[in-house]
């Protein structure tokens, strides 16, 4: 039987905002929130015509994800979880969509979380294992560096570090899904949309920065909030983001500022979708066309 979309919607918005969004509002420990988000993952289907495969690089846990024996390119992925939850249980299946779709590798990082593991301690260790691929003979030219969430604010602040120390190792390109770009919570959709993402909540934000920013940084700072970073001179950007996201702002000021710089970006807008909304691909039309955006977004690079 074929259900109405938009009662599938609505019940599905309904489920997320009680068994995620709501009891996120609470500082509940991270190993409680950790555990939540893990289970909540589970609904998602995982693709069986890819294979993976455990590997550890510059010390870091990684999956490296492939639907084929050789693929031109690889995606780089850093999860997202307000710098505090996630892991490669959580974006393992939504990953495996992203491999089949674009026919390319991709290395799924299980970076350091918040709070054991503080500012910059994630970006130092995603950093590493950059330099290390690089080492290993991978040509930036064939990687681009993906993210999603908090992961797509440690993916801006690795490409903008790299442009400022060594322009030559810049990637293709880079993936921005839902980002999380201001840690000073300035954008105006924190506040309209704040009762329309099923997902995600003012308050986990907040209860994230405070497990990753110690007190005395400044949040502004560039490392923190890549927004306030320099885009001139950064790779191809695709944005990604949905109408009743929280996050709008981040994602709208990026995309202002980058044009102002110069740089060639996609934006797109998907009408009615939360945060995050690309891992609900098996169900939801408008995340289907957002894992075909990446796949062309993907492929235009590789051509180049």
């Amino acid at each position: 039987m074929k259900i109405n979309p938009a009662l599938k919607q609505y019940f599905t918005e309904s489920i997320l905002k009680a068994s995620f969004k709501y009891p996120s509002r609470f500082n509940l420990s991270p190993s409680t929130m950790r555990f939540s988000i893990e289970q909540l993952s589970r609904i998602f289907p995982q693709r069986k015509d890819v294979h993976i495969r455990n590997l550890r690089i510059a010390g870091v846990r990684a999956e490296e994800i492939k639907p084929q024996a050789h693929s031109t390119q690889m995606i780089l992925h850093i999860h997202g979880g307000a710098f505090f939850v996630g892991s490669l249980n959580t974006h393992r299946a939504f990953l495996s969509e992203v491999a089949a779709r674009t026919q390319m590798q991709v290395l799924h990082l299980d970076y350091p979380l918040a709070p054991e593991n503080p500012f910059p301690e994630a970006g130092d260790a995603i950093y590493d294992v950059y330099q290390q691929l690089l080492d290993q003979g991978v040509l930036p030219k064939d990687i681009i560096i993906s993210g999603d969430s908090c992961g797509a604010n440690l993916a801006l602040a690795l490409v903008l570090r790299i442009k400022e120390e060594n322009k030559q190792q810049l990637p293709s390109g880079l993936i921005l899904m839902s980002p999380f770009l201001d840690l000073t919570l300035t954008g105006e959709s924190m506040r309209y949309n704040q009762k329309h993402d099923a997902l995600l909540s003012m308050e986990a934000l907040e209860i994230g920065i405070e497990h990753y920013v110690p007190k005395h940084l400044d949040r502004s700072l560039a490392p923190l909030s890549p927004i306030f970073g320099d885009f001139e001179g950064l790779p191809p950007t695709l944005v990604q983001i949905g109408s009743k996201e929280i996050l709008l702002s981040d994602a709208q000021r990026f995309e202002e500022k980058a044009k102002a710089a110069h740089v060639k970006v996609i934006y797109k807008l998907y009408t009615g979708m939360w945060h995050n909304f690309q891992m609900f691909s098996p169900w939801f039309d408008e995340a289907k066309r957002s894992l075909a955006d990446i796949a062309e977004f993907a492929h235009h690079l590789d051509r180049d």
